[in-house]
């Protein structure tokens, strides 16, 4: 999202005006606000790439083109972590959206540099929202394609929140190929034009020991499948690795998902030495983001 922000003075050098593609925003005549100008500016300036790296979604979140569907996938699908099924015990102490403050952070092998820019461009997003009365979409996307879903929570008695999980996906609509159209009608009996579907993937999913079984899981994939709604996507793959015991694999079905055979070799494995490939529709319940604020960079 380009941000061009110009400065103009007036001939008697009194009023400012900041405008942006020609809207004026406000005028300025206090003289401690020279500097805040200046250096929005200088901000502006350096974080117009960052800006422009975000992906701008769909305006609003609409009915998937398949029933209850929507898509997004990436060409390279990487395997889902080996670690035990995220939630598969009843618990008493179950979590919810409303205990969880997600955010939605670059992938874990960007620099600091670039986590830096996206974090000042994002917030310069949010100003230019406020100052125009607009409103932002629930969620941003970086281009890039790639995203870390990271869940934090607050323990009882405890002064500040920690990370218990995180969560590899993919954020860009992937194209679809006549494997996925096979799945989709086999699987859901739903007969899409040709190549039309779009895909994303979930690349792995991590929940710390302690907080196994406690539903975290389960609210990820409610999260993930409402970005990649947001992203206009119809499904969301996987692969799921339990090293042959079928538990995980069980857990996925539990929340949604289907075995997908015919997806084994572009997702990267062929013979199943890395897992069983699977997918799911995208959903997003009407309010989900009223109950489950998701945070972006």
């Amino acid at each position: 999202l380009p941000l061009p922000l110009q400065i103009k003075t007036s001939l008697n050098m009194n009023a400012w005006k900041t405008t942006r593609r020609g809207f004026t925003y406000a005028s300025f005549m206090c003289p401690w606000l020279l500097p805040l100008l200046i250096l929005l500016l200088l901000s502006t300036t350096l974080c117009a790439p960052s800006a422009e790296a975000f992906v701008a979604p769909t305006s609003v979140i609409v009915p998937s083109r398949f029933s209850t569907l929507h898509l997004d996938t990436s060409p390279t699908i990487l395997k889902l972590s080996t670690s035990p099924p995220p939630d598969t015990v009843s618990c008493p102490e179950l979590l919810s959206h409303a205990d969880i403050e997600w955010r939605l952070r670059p992938p874990e092998e960007t620099s600091r540099m670039d986590r830096l820019k996206i974090k000042l461009g994002a917030n310069i997003l949010r100003l230019d929202s406020k100052l125009k009365g607009g409103q932002l979409p629930p969620v941003l996307c970086p281009k890039g394609g790639r995203a870390c879903l990271e869940a934090y929570y607050k323990e009882p008695g405890t002064p500040r929140k920690k990370k218990i999980a995180r969560f590899g996906i993919t954020t860009r609509r992937g194209p679809s190929c006549d494997e996925i159209d096979t799945t989709i009608r086999e699987i859901y009996n739903i007969n899409p034009p040709p190549l039309a579907a779009t895909i994303a993937a979930i690349i792995y999913m991590f929940v710390e020991p302690e907080y196994r079984n406690r539903n975290v899981g389960g609210l990820a994939l409610e999260a993930i499948s409402a970005i990649h709604a947001v992203q206009a996507v119809d499904f969301t793959v996987l692969v799921a690795d339990d090293n042959g015991s079928g538990s995980l694999v069980r857990w996925y079905e539990g929340n949604g998902y289907e075995r997908a055979p015919l997806l084994q070799k572009i997702l990267g494995s062929p013979s199943g030495e890395f897992g069983v490939s699977m997918i799911s529709p995208v959903r997003v319940e009407e309010g989900f983001f009223d109950r489950c604020r998701i945070k972006w960079w």
